[in-house]
């Protein structure tokens, strides 16, 4: 008797790795940009209507509505913030400190990072403001 051969199943095996290496590839890309992006907070900013740009290089400490703070676009704490502007003073002689606080921060708040600022060593100030639409 003779046996013809059929339609045989083939065990068909996907190549992961590939995949996998693009998949790495792609995740390895997205930590290195994003980490370069300045600052991540958002702050409504309060409006005013008279304002002026401030040239030079400044200190920039963002609040946002929630008390999270950032130094020139890293995270830190409350209790980090004198020290981490003395250091950032001694490296940049900047000149003044740019705060951009949310409108809708509590005033301790503020008034916490001012006193620790200028316990650092700066007398001046920039709050930052929207125009009104």
């Amino acid at each position: 008797m003779i046996k013809i051969k059929g339609n045989q199943k083939r065990n068909i095996e996907m190549d992961l790795v590939p995949l996998i290496n693009i998949v790495f590839l792609l995740l390895i890309f997205f930590m290195l940009t994003s980490s370069s992006i300045s600052g991540i907070l958002q702050a409504k900013l309060p409006e005013a209507h008279s304002a002026s740009k401030v040239p030079g290089k400044n200190i920039v400490i963002k609040i946002s509505r929630a008390g999270l703070l950032e130094l020139n676009g890293e995270d830190v704490g409350l209790d980090e913030i004198q020290n981490l502007v003395e250091q950032v003073l001694a490296e940049t002689k900047a000149k003044a400190v740019e705060i951009h606080g949310d409108k809708n921060i509590q005033f301790k708040l503020f008034s916490r990072i001012i006193k620790q600022v200028r316990a650092a060593g700066f007398e001046d100030f920039i709050f930052a403001t929207d125009k009104p639409q």
